[in-house]
C-alpha cells in the first residue's frame, strides 16, 4: 500500500497538495486564436503580454495567492511556450488543464475522424488528452490535472456528446477530474451531469464550471445535491453577473451544508484577443487575479463566513480536487512490483 503523499504537478514540479496554499481554480493565462495571431502578428505582442501576465501573478502573489489553475485548453488558443514562458518568472505554482473547448464543432484535424465519423476510427482526442495527463503539457513539464469540455447549450448535441465521451474516457484512465464549461443562464447543468453519468462519471469528480452564477435557489439546490463541485468561479465578470449576487450564491451554499462542494475564482485571462483592453476595464474594471484577495473574501467574512470556511474555499476544496497520490509513472511501478 502506497504511503505517499496526494502530490500535483505544478510549474514547481511535484507539490503536496496540502502545500498548495490558497488556489484560483479556475483562470486563463492567454485566450486567444492562434491562426489570427500567426498571420497577423500586430494584433498583440506576445513579448509583452508575457511580462505582463508575470505581472499580474506576482500581484496575485503578494495579496495571498499561492496557486493558479490556468484551464485553457485547445478550442482557447493554448500556447506551452507561452505558458512556460510566464511559470519560469512567477513565484506561483501554475497548474494545468487539458480537454477541448468547442461550441461550433470540432476542428477538421479531428471532425471526420473518429467514432462513426468518415473515417471510422477511435476517437485520436482521448490519446492527445490522455497524453497531456500522463507526459505533460508541450515543454512545460506540467502534467495535466483536470480534463475539460464545455457545454452552452440545452441539451449536449453530437459534438458536445463526442467530447464529453473521449473527456470521460481520459477520466477513466487516469483518474483526473472532469471540468465542464457549463451556461448558468439557462441553465444546463443538470443536463451536464445527465451525460456524464450515462458515461460512467461520478458527479464526485465533476466541477460544473460557471454553475455558481445560477440564481434559482431551487435548481442551485437540485445541483448541489448531486455532489457536484460547484464553480462559483466568476467574480469580478460584472457584465454577467454582480459579486454581491455571486456572494449571495456562496452564501447560500454554505448555509445548506454545501460549502464542501464550492470552488472560488474569478475565470480571468491576463490576455483575450475577443475582449479589447479598454473595454475589458470598462465593463469589469475588477476583474484580476487578486480580486477575491483584495474584496470578496473580505465581503464574506462580513457576511459571517468563518476563518475556517474562507479556508476551506480557498485551500481545502481545490487541494482535495487536485490531490494525486502517486505520478502515473509510480502507481504503474507499484502495481508491476
Amino acid at each position: 500500500m502506497s504511503t505517499l503523499k496526494p502530490t500535483v504537478s505544478t510549474s514547481h514540479g511535484e507539490v503536496a497538495a496540502d502545500a498548495l496554499g490558497p488556489t484560483l481554480v479556475h483562470e486563463h493565462l492567454f485566450v486567444k486564436n492562434p491562426e489570427f495571431h500567426a498571420n497577423f502578428p500586430a494584433l498583440w505582442d506576445a513579448a509583452e503580454g508575457v511580462d505582463r501576465a508575470v505581472r499580474e501573478l506576482e500581484c496575485a502573489y503578494d495579496a495571498g495567492v499561492r496557486t493558479v489553475v490556468d484551464m485553457t485548453v485547445l478550442g482557447q488558443g493554448r500556447d506551452p511556450d507561452l505558458i512556460a514562458a510566464v511559470a519560469a518568472r512567477t513565484r506561483v505554482n501554475v497548474v494545468l488543464a487539458t480537454g477541448m473547448y468547442v461550441l461550433d464543432g470540432l476542428p477538421q484535424i479531428v471532425r471526420y475522424r473518429g467514432p462513426g465519423q468518415l473515417i471510422d476510427v477511435p476517437d485520436p482526442l482521448v490519446d492527445l488528452m490522455e497524453s497531456d495527463v500522463t507526459v505533460g503539457v508541450g515543454n512545460t513539464g506540467v502534467r495535466a490535472s483536470l480534463v475539460k469540455f464545455a457545454c452552452e447549450l440545452p441539451r449536449p448535441d453530437d459534438t458536445v456528446r463526442r467530447v464529453a465521451a473521449a473527456v470521460a474516457e481520459v477520466h477513466r484512465r487516469t483518474g483526473v477530474p472532469v471540468v465542464a464549461h457549463t451556461e448558468p443562464a439557462i441553465p444546463n447543468a443538470l443536463a451536464v451531469l445527465e451525460l456524464l453519468a450515462d458515461l460512467g462519471v461520478s458527479p464526485s469528480q465533476v466541477v460544473l464550471a460557471h454553475a455558481g452564477d445560477i440564481t434559482d435557489p431551487g435548481y442551485l439546490a437540485e445541483v448541489a445535491a448531486s455532489g457536484a463541485y460547484i464553480g462559483c468561479d466568476r467574480f469580478g465578470m460584472a457584465a454577467f453577473l454582480s459579486d454581491e449576487k455571486r456572494a449571495d450564491i456562496v452564501e447560500f451554499l454554505a448555509a445548506a451544508g454545501r460549502i464542501d462542494q464550492v470552488l472560488v475564482s474569478h475565470d480571468c485571462p491576463s490576455f483575450i484577443d475577443h475582449l479589447p483592453r479598454e473595454i475589458r476595464s470598462a465593463m469589469a474594471p475588477q476583474w484580476s487575479y487578486t480580486h477575491l484577495h483584495e474584496h470578496v473574501l473580505p465581503q464574506l467574512a462580513e457576511r459571517g463566513l468563518s476563518e475556517a470556511q474562507l479556508s476551506t474555499l480557498m485551500q481545502t476544496n481545490p487541494a482535495r480536487l487536485l490531490a494525486k497520490v502517486a505520478s502515473i509513472a509510480e502507481g504503474d511501478a507499484n502495481a508491476a512490483a
